[in-house]
């Protein structure tokens, strides 16, 4: 028969279940309402054998000293960012306790790095069905970079945690490729600085800054910010026009000047164009490609689009020609 307090873990398990499943989907609104992109927010409920094993591990005297039944983990690019959703967490959620994992090494020591926040949501939060009933229970939420978290799988894969568990012949290898990780981070970071700078100076600059810019795909979404500022942006369909671009051997130079030459015309055009269709407007992309099927033949019977095609030629002719 099992013990008391096993089977009350049991019988909390699907509340757990549902704290852990409605805080991570509010983390990731949250995360996304401050546009901070991340791998994955994904949560976790201890099983039966781990909850057992860590309080006879730690000697608790009652299960309830047990805080990390529910984790959610939040595994992010950049270093900048942890620190960001650490200031919402804390603004979001009751924070009972908020440890950065990094701050216990010492310069020379390797080891796990991470941020954790125990915490529990706010008692208005149970307003709402999904909530109610939560605000008594505690999560641990783990935010960590993609290497913070390399590091920890691998770490958990090798079983070596620490120094202190590390034969010494490795302790030195483990030592340098942790400190490696540590400054990639920091270069990602930098590089991420430098990439925003960038962007910033080719907004900034004059309007044909395109006549000598190269092209990739930093100058390719300044052109279009500062052209089609308005229009729904996506970063990766900007790198697929990029490779479009780069196979047609269409410079941007030549993107800008075909849109010259279709701009006095294109509200005109769009409205045609999409009367019929499910959408009423391109977004960036979608405008740039129009444009070169507009006014670039081989990139337009590249594309093979009969029906597209047809109504762009139909569109080319009327406006034009």
């Amino acid at each position: 028969m099992e013990s008391g307090y096993i089977k009350d873990y049991k019988d909390g398990i699907p509340l757990y279940e549902r704290l852990g499943k409605n805080v991570s989907e509010s983390i990731q609104i949250l995360l996304d309402s401050s546009n901070i992109k991340m791998l994955s927010v994904i949560y976790r409920v201890k099983e039966v054998e781990s909850f057992v094993e860590k309080i006879e591990r730690k000697g608790y005297e009652h299960p309830n000293e047990v805080e990390d039944v529910c984790g959610v983990r939040i595994i992010c690019y950049y270093q900048k960012d942890v620190n960001r959703i650490i200031e919402i967490l804390e603004k979001e959620f009751d924070v009972h306790e908020s440890v950065n994992k990094q701050e216990n090494l010492k310069y020379d020591q390797f080891g796990y790095r991470s941020h954790h926040v125990m915490a529990s949501i706010k008692k208005d939060w149970e307003k709402t069905p999904n909530f109610k009933g939560l605000s008594v229970l505690r999560c641990e939420i783990q935010v960590r970079t993609v290497l913070m978290h390399a590091w920890a799988e691998i770490e958990h894969n090798l079983a070596y945690k620490n120094e202190a568990q590390t034969p010494e012949q490795f302790r030195r290898k483990l030592y340098r490729i942790s400190a490696k990780l540590e400054e990639a981070d920091e270069q990602f970071e930098d590089l991420k600085k430098e990439s925003e700078e960038y962007r910033r100076e080719l907004h900034n600059r004059k309007s044909d800054f395109y006549k000598d810019a190269e092209l990739n795909i930093d100058s390719l979404q300044a052109f279009m910010d500062s052209n089609f500022p308005k229009r729904k942006k996506d970063i990766e369909s900007t790198g697929v026009l990029l490779n479009e671009l780069i196979s047609h051997n269409i410079s941007l130079s030549d993107l800008a000047e075909a849109w010259i030459k279709v701009k006095p015309h294109f509200s005109k055009i769009e409205n045609d164009y999409w009367q019929t269709g499910p959408f009423k407007a391109w977004a960036q992309a979608g405008i740039a490609r129009a444009v070169l099927d507009l006014t670039n033949l081989q990139y337009r019977n590249r594309r093979k689009m009969s029906p597209h095609i047809t109504k762009i030629e139909q569109l080319e002719k009327r406006y034009l020609q």
